[in-house]
């Protein structure tokens, strides 16, 4: 299954020319290069084949977002476009989707925090891997998207063969991007801030994954779709 990531034709010069960026650990939490706060799992974890990884993200800004910003199409001035979750790795030469499509942000409704529960197939080798969160979104009426790679570990000493189900071609890296600088939700000021390592999976900072582009209409207003990593 490919990523549909839509954000306006406007940054596209700039996209070319910047990747991702530095994530930032807060008390346990990733605050992403955009809106999207990780709660699970932490940086580094372990993901055993044949077992269940929960993945879980603040979607409210720690209690600063109106529930309604989530949904795709909301007219807040700050809101999500569009939240997909990919497992890669240039180690083991694997794109895997873990969330595709607006499903992520339409679940749970009422809940400021979105759960997915991702099976760990035997078919994944062991070795370091990005789980890559793709936001497109806007922060004030300003359109970014931001590419977020967290570093995780996949334990596997029995792999059943390759994987055949949402697999996706990888492609060089870095991607490009277009983030705010940081977060929106840290002022500068926080305490107990640590910056992540860089990605483990592609070693760049970035996660590639499979790409194409489409010229959409949305809004009246051109917008480029971005099926990238």
């Amino acid at each position: 299954m490919l990523p549909t990531l839509v954000y306006s034709a406007a940054l596209f010069t700039t996209l070319l020319s910047r990747g991702a960026h530095a994530q930032t650990l807060v008390n346990g939490q990733v605050f992403t290069n955009g809106l999207a706060i990780v709660d699970a799992p932490a940086p580094n974890s372990p993901m055993h084949a044949g077992s269940v990884t929960q993945v879980a993200i603040d979607i409210s800004g720690d209690g600063k977002l109106d529930q309604s910003a989530s949904i795709p199409g909301s007219d807040k001035s700050t809101r999500f476009d569009s939240l997909e979750i990919y497992l890669v790795s240039y180690q083991t030469k694997l794109n895997l989707t873990v969330s595709s499509g607006p499903g992520l942000l339409t679940q749970e409704q009422g809940s400021t925090v979105k759960h997915f529960d991702f099976n760990v197939s035997t078919c994944i080798p062991a070795g370091s891997y990005n789980l890559t969160f793709y936001e497109a979104s806007h922060i004030n009426n300003e359109p970014f998207f931001s590419i977020t790679p967290l570093p995780v570990t996949v334990m596997n000493e029995h792999p059943t063969g390759a994987c055949t189900n949402g697999t996706n071609a990888l492609q060089d890296f870095p991607q490009p991007s277009s983030p705010p600088p940081q977060s929106p939700w840290l002022d500068g000021t926080a305490i107990a801030t640590q910056p992540l390592p860089t990605a483990t999976g592609s070693n760049s900072g970035s996660s590639p994954k499979s790409a194409r582009g489409a010229v959409l209409l949305a809004l009246a207003l051109p917008f480029f779709a971005l099926l990238a990593l």
